[in-house]
């Protein structure tokens, strides 16, 4: 059959088909960009591509076997992506509702930015972690303990508050679609060469998952009680509460597809800046000032 008269077969029914399974594999392939399941995806499309050729080359034994796993393919996607599942269920609600996702996104920001308050009054450190397109836990040192609980002001600060019993206070504190994930995360700090003493590790750890994700990262100096947002590797100056809450609300409105690109150019300025300092530090001139530096810091 050729080319006009197989367009010529084609009925309304079969253009609907094909344009809802092009919107279909398109929304999907966008909701998995960036997480760990499309290498696994690529995985099961492997096995299926060997069960296939098995069959054909009438390879019994290991074609049997691959049948096998494959029947069982749906239920381990399903334990092993749990976490995404809920994830898309949650995006598709809340794109479906879009009223009902505004009062909850406010609701949410109103009470972290109360949180980051009320800890800065109390001059309790705190490192908080909003979680974008890419997974956080994928690039933190250690994934701390699961929550799983309502963004409420009385849970973070309760996170927060430093005390023998309460483990997770040390770690960062993930919130993962507008619910608190996760807390005690321990994040990789940053290599970053030239950064002010005044900074510790706290503020290392956000430079450092923010350098490898495309996170929004709150952290509390607990000595100075200044809150900063961290950014593609990108430290604020102090913010006010008023601040904070205006750029985290301009974050969680940010447009679909930009994360994934803000975090490679955020890995990307990280490593010239990485780059720069050290050929600096490496610099004649460099060498003949750190003496002085050193010096006169002795001396203060």
């Amino acid at each position: 059959m050729s080319v006009p008269e197989l367009l010529a077969a084609l009925s309304w029914r079969d253009l609907l088909d094909f344009v809802l399974l092009y919107a279909a594999s398109y929304a999907a392939l966008r909701l998995l960009e960036g997480t760990r399941a499309v290498p696994v995806l690529v995985f099961v499309a492997v096995l299926a591509a060997a069960g296939w050729a098995a069959r054909e080359l009438d390879i019994v034994g290991f074609g049997l076997l691959l049948e096998a796993v494959l029947e069982y393919i749906i239920i381990i996607l399903i334990v092993v992506f749990h976490p995404e599942l809920r994830r898309l269920l949650v995006r598709v609600g809340q794109r479906l509702m879009p009223a009902a996702r505004r009062e909850s996104t406010a609701s949410a920001v109103d009470a972290l930015v109360s949180a980051c308050g009320r800890l800065q009054q109390a001059k309790i450190g705190a490192l908080i972690i909003l979680e974008g397109e890419l997974d956080v836990l994928e690039v933190s040192s250690d994934a701390g303990v699961e929550i799983d609980a309502p963004l409420q002001a009385e849970t973070l600060v309760a996170l927060m508050v430093p005390h023998a019993i309460n483990t997770a206070h040390d770690g960062a504190v993930l919130i993962r679609e507008l619910r608190i994930a996760r807390a005690g995360v321990v994040l990789p700090l940053s290599k970053r060469e030239g950064l002010d003493h005044c900074f510790g590790t706290r503020h290392r750890g956000a430079l450092g998952i923010s350098e490898d994700s495309d996170a929004l990262v709150i952290v509390l100096s607990e000595e100075r009680g200044e809150l900063r947002v961290v950014e593609g590797g990108a430290m604020s100056e102090a913010l006010e509460r008023e601040q904070l809450q205006a750029r985290v609300e301009a974050w969680l409105e940010r447009p679909l597809g930009e994360d994934e690109a803000r975090a490679e150019g955020s890995g990307v300025s990280a490593a010239v800046s990485s780059s720069m300092s050290a050929v600096m530090q490496s610099s004649p001139g460099h060498r003949r000032s750190s003496k002085p530096n050193r010096e006169a810091e002795s001396g203060r």
